[in-house]
């Protein structure tokens, strides 16, 4: 008589490989992918969860484009800057007359002039002249500027606290495919067991069918679940090799990856009011709605701001190749503007009521905002005491299915149970440990999503597991 093995828990799960009968014909499929599973695994990377941490945020472009958006509100910030810097240029020019311009006073007013009064022409004008001009403005009272320097600043400060968060959110999806991978590979390795399991269950079905204690029709339904089996492995495995690609596309590697199981996330620990407190102090994306919020007030001001006057100090220097008139070349001249805008045709009065309308929303969507934290904090916590219990449930049913298979497998071996009630059994144990291996990394996402929700993500304790 065969005794029927039990299937190991998918944690620790050591498997006893023996020789497979030569019969064996509707496992080639699935023994073809193990083969080519585990070729191509011999060349995979191995990355634990804090490396693909790093990996992620050095190749992925997203976080190129985040850092891009910084830098044009950087440039933004610059350009504000610019409305009350002086300013210089110079500009040369060559113009070409239809004719050259003199006057000869000698002349013109003949017998009139004192004596030893210069009698040359004097030219006022040649056919082909050059000149060049230098001006300075210095800009001495410009309100609206100000105040746009001062919200540029703020929506700089904003979009790199935004940034931040934009990061912490990329990170949480690295860590959900990492422990995607992970489930995939113990659900892998449970459905290899299980199917270890239904070889020995099929040799012993064939060795009572040979001496006449069974019908065929048990060796034919062994036969069966062993093929089931066999093709679910396949399809797990296909399915694994690829979540391993998408896990080595977010980092930036190519080919697949291999993971490690990391240790386990801290929980977070504290009431609901102080996982709030926490949030609002820590939340770098709510930062960034009180920055824009300011931003918004400072635009406000700068639309009051230009009902004020403008004064401006302009300095202009010129030079012509004719000395003209004043009997020089070159002239300066020093130039106080002061601006009063009278009517603009309702420009000032839209954009003070645009930013009376961004204030409004910038206030909404921070009440927006805070409520949504608050609201994931509480759905997560309770997510959290969810999963938990479902792990020390899953623990229990796991440990009840391993007593009753080896109950069962028992009473196969003195003829008090039927192959049905042997494969049945079996059967529930991998459910049981499936549901096991799932509920803990459901609570391992859970107590990360929690802790991104607070604003503590990615936790410094997830190293690897020695």
């Amino acid at each position: 008589m065969v005794r029927v093995r039990t299937v190991h828990h998918v944690l620790s799960a050591q498997r006893e490989m023996q020789p497979r009968p030569p019969t064996m014909k509707p496992c080639a499929l699935g023994l073809t992918a193990f083969v080519i599973c585990s070729s191509a695994s011999a060349s995979e990377r191995l990355v634990t969860l804090p490396q693909a941490y790093q990996l992620a945020l050095k190749h992925h472009p997203s976080l190129e484009l985040l850092a891009e958006r910084v830098q044009q509100a950087d440039a933004a910030r610059r350009s504000a800057w610019a409305a009350i810097k002086p300013t210089l240029g110079v500009q040369g020019s060559f113009t070409h007359y239809d004719k050259a311009i003199t006057l000869d006073f000698g002349e013109l007013f003949a017998g009139l002039l004192p004596p030893g009064t210069p009698q040359e022409p004097f030219e006022i004008q040649r056919r082909n002249q050059f000149a060049f001009a230098a001006q300075a403005n210095l800009p001495l009272l410009r309100g609206p500027a100000y105040a746009r320097i001062g919200a540029s600043r703020r929506k700089l400060a904003a979009a790199e606290k935004q940034r931040l968060r934009s990061r912490q959110d990329f990170l949480l999806q690295v860590a959900r495919s990492y422990y995607q991978v992970l489930g995939e590979e113990e659900t892998v390795r449970a459905l290899e067991n299980k199917v270890e399991v239904d070889r020995r269950n099929l040799a012993a079905a064939r060795a009572r069918q040979s001496v006449g204690k069974s019908p065929r029709s048990e060796t034919l339904r062994a036969e069966l679940v062993l093929t089931q089996d066999d093709q679910s492995l396949v399809r797990q495995r296909h399915l694994l090799q690829a979540s391993r690609r998408e896990l080595a596309i977010l980092v930036g590697l190519p080919g697949t990856v291999a993971v490690q199981r990391p240790a386990e996330a801290p929980r977070p620990q504290g009431s609901a009011k102080e996982m709030l407190r926490g949030a609002t102090r820590d939340r770098a994306d709510l930062d960034a709605v009180e920055l824009q919020l300011q931003a918004a007030g400072k635009a406000k001001q700068a639309a009051w701001w230009s009902f004020v006057p403008t004064l401006d100090l302009s300095w202009l220097y010129r030079w012509q190749e004719t000395e003209g008139f004043a009997g020089e070349r070159g002239s300066w001249n020093l130039v106080l503007t002061l601006d009063l805008p009278l009517y603009d045709g309702g420009l000032r009065y839209a954009r003070l009521r645009e930013a009376s309308s961004s204030v409004r929303a910038a206030t909404a969507e921070q009440r927006l905002l805070a409520q949504e934290i608050e609201r994931q904090i509480v759905r997560l916590r309770a997510e959290l005491a969810a999963t938990e219990a479902g792990v020390i449930s899953a623990a229990k049913a796991v440990e009840l299915a391993r007593t009753t298979a080896a109950d069962i497998s028992a009473r196969y071996d003195v003829g008090a149970a039927t192959q049905l009630d042997v494969l049945d059994a079996a059967q529930r144990q991998l459910e049981a440990e499936l549901a096991l291996t799932g509920s803990r990394y459901t609570r391992e996402l859970a107590r990360l999503a929690l802790l991104h929700a607070m604003g503590r993500f990615p936790p410094d304790a997830l190293s690897p597991r020695p």
